[in-house]
């Protein structure tokens, strides 16, 4: 897909309406009938011998109220949030609860430096039902971007609604530990803030367990009779930039409010209403650094859509300029931190004989290396044109295979019983589309960029078989998001990005079924990091973790909350290469046993057995 040109640049005037709204009466029928009810005030009357003998109406009053405008940000608002680049069709969203009922006019967001092409933005309520839509028109290359529906949606206090924007593609503003949201009447939940999910716009329902906010929210209306104060977007308590205050401008005093018979107010006002806002921070805004982190995508990758169908067999030409095979540059000399919540070892230390490594292998010390998984060096991949959008190449046909061939994006998987082997993927592997996931086996493959981080995993969702793969340049190595995965002989050297929780194999809404055995995970080199092994989510059931090579994390293995057989034996990890220490784990219910802490070389050849490795709650 060619890329898209760049919008044309100005100021951001009113865009134009392409508004599918279908009028909920409701929210403004609860509105007039408090506000008719408000101009006829009830008094009784006593007199010295005869009370009266009921209610007499006063004399109807003008009513006089402020009709008001915030949103979450203002336009005027100075940001420097992170950027990320998922180089896929994404909607992006934020829910939000109204304190009272109102309305919602129209939508915001902060479009992001590099982001092309054109975006839609909605209204949903928690059901997923698209209540308006609009077209943003005139976008600036980069900044605060804003669309007005042709009218606005009421909504009733206390419910849950979500506003998004639509990208083609791909590039955004997120930041991590978003914490909650509030300005006016409107507020978010501290956690599950900001949504997303991929492919055609669509209700956002998804959300990234590091608690992202997106920057995209509602234009919400009200009526009040008070001025309102000076409200602020409340930041996780870890974070204290982008923290702003937006002063929103009154509307004009209105002399009647009343409902039509389609169930929409109409506002007559005392003088012109004019709903153009105009932000007047009570204070200067908190600025971040104007260098922004070259962060790669921070919501996992799903769904796509469906496009041409694909079916792949081994070249014989073209060959690739970038060949798989491993990891490219020398591997640092490491000084790992020693963590003093750690007795020391013994000082008798005595060589560990090397496991037994799998038949066919080549793996020098017995457990994977980047010489004995990845693509084969003897293979010369094709370069196989994207067919999605980017660098981005989807499957959609079951039973395809994909054989020698390098993909220079993400391969995106919407079939079942799909087979790769023998190629390089320098974006991600996943098969999600939606709430639907697909069965794929993968082997003998390189995923992950030669140089760079991305903070997306290497592999996932569910149902698949990974064998021989080695990623490298991710945060994540494997993704377990649903049911029947098993991951044997591949290695793992992971990255992060800051704000990144980099982990090896990390369970997320997981299933049943995880096998993990004979694998090599080092994450000594990542900064902003979790675990190797981080196997925490309460809904994981029957576990193996077998035989496998781990080195740094704050806890190098984490397995809590898990049901049914938990089994951790025979794993190796190297001493003193964790943060804080080696085992974190619900030990009571785990059959540990076999486990121990080793030395190794740069080759990963276990040169010493320092000791066993017990269990630690």
């Amino acid at each position: 897909m060619a890329p898209n040109k760049h919008p044309r640049h100005g100021a951001n005037p009113r865009s134009a309406r392409t508004s599918r709204y279908l009028p909920r009466p409701r929210p403004a029928l609860l509105i007039a009938t408090a506000l008719v009810a408000a101009a006829i005030p009830v008094a009784a009357v006593v007199t010295r011998h005869t009370a009266n003998p009921g209610p007499v109406a006063a004399p109807e009053p003008r009513v006089t109220l402020q009709a008001k405008e915030v949103g979450f940000w203002s336009r005027d608002d100075r940001l420097s949030p992170p950027v990320h680049r998922d180089r896929s069709p994404v909607e992006l969203g934020t829910r939000f609860t109204a304190a009272q009922d109102g309305w919602v006019s129209g939508v915001r967001f902060y479009k992001a430096p590099g982001e092309k092409g054109s975006h839609t933005g909605s209204l949903w309520d928690s059901a997923g039902t698209r209540l308006a839509t609009v077209t943003f028109r005139d976008e600036s290359r980069s900044g605060w971007q804003e669309a007005r529906f042709d009218s606005a949606v009421p909504v009733v206090g206390g419910k849950v609604y979500t506003v998004s924007y639509h990208s083609e593609h791909g590039t955004y503003a997120g930041r991590p530990s978003a914490g909650a949201l509030r300005s006016g009447p409107l507020s978010t939940a501290a956690r599950h803030v900001g949504v997303y999910t991929y492919g055609p716009s669509r209700f956002p329902h998804r959300w990234n367990p590091k608690n992202y906010t997106y920057y995209v929210g509602p234009i919400y209306r009200w009526l009040d009779r008070e001025p309102a104060p000076s409200v602020r977007p409340v930041p996780s308590a870890t974070r204290s930039r982008d923290v702003v205050t937006y002063t929103p401008r009154p509307w004009p005093s209105v002399s009647r409010v009343s409902p039509n018979p389609s169930g929409e107010v109409t506002i007559e006002p005392s003088a012109p209403l004019s709903f153009e806002p105009t932000p007047g921070p009570s204070v200067p805004p908190v600025v971040e650094p104007s260098a922004e982190p070259s962060a790669e995508p921070s919501v996992v990758p799903s769904a796509r859509p469906s496009e041409e169908p694909t079916t792949v067999v081994s070249p014989s030409r073209e060959p690739s300029r970038t060949p798989g095979g491993e990891p490219t540059g020398g591997r640092p000399t490491r000084s790992p931190s020693r963590s003093p919540s750690v007795p020391a070892q013994s000082p008798a230390q005595s060589p560990a004989p090397p496991p037994t490594a799998p038949a066919g292998s080549a793996c020098p010390g017995g457990y994977p290396t980047p010489a004995c998984t990845g693509a084969p060096r003897s293979v010369s991949p094709l370069r196989k044109a994207a067919n999605l959008g980017g660098n981005d190449y989807q499957v959609t046909t079951p039973g395809t295979v994909i054989d020698g061939v390098h993909i220079t994006g993400d391969l995106v998987i919407n079939a079942d019983g799909v087979t790769v082997r023998n190629s390089q993927i320098d974006g991600t592997v996943i098969n999600e589309r939606g709430t639907r996931q697909y069965s794929f086996t993968i082997s003998d493959s390189t995923v992950g960029p030669a140089s760079g981080c991305v903070s997306t995993p290497g592999v996932g969702e569910s149902h698949y078989t990974a064998t021989r793969v080695l990623v490298r340049g991710h945060g994540d190595g494997f993704r377990v998001s649903g049911d029947d995965v098993t991951i044997r002989d591949s290695y793992v050297h992971l990255c992060s990005n800051p704000g990144d929780h980099s982990d090896g194999i990390q369970t997320y809404m997981a299933g049943k079924g995880l096998v993990f055995q004979h694998n090599t995970v080092d994450q000594r080199d990542a900064r902003d990091i979790t675990a190797p092994i981080f196997i925490t989510d309460p809904r994981v059931v029957d576990v193996t973790l077998t035989d496998n090579l781990v080195m740094g994390g704050t806890y190098s293995i984490q397995v809590k909350n898990a049901h049914g057989r938990v089994v951790v034996r025979n794993n190796r990890l190297v001493n003193r290469s964790w943060v804080y220490g080696p085992v974190e784990a619900d030990c009571s219910s785990i059959d540990w046993s076999g486990n121990t802490l080793v030395t190794v070389d740069d080759d990963y050849r276990v040169t010493s057995t320092v000791g066993a490795l017990p269990c630690h709650t």
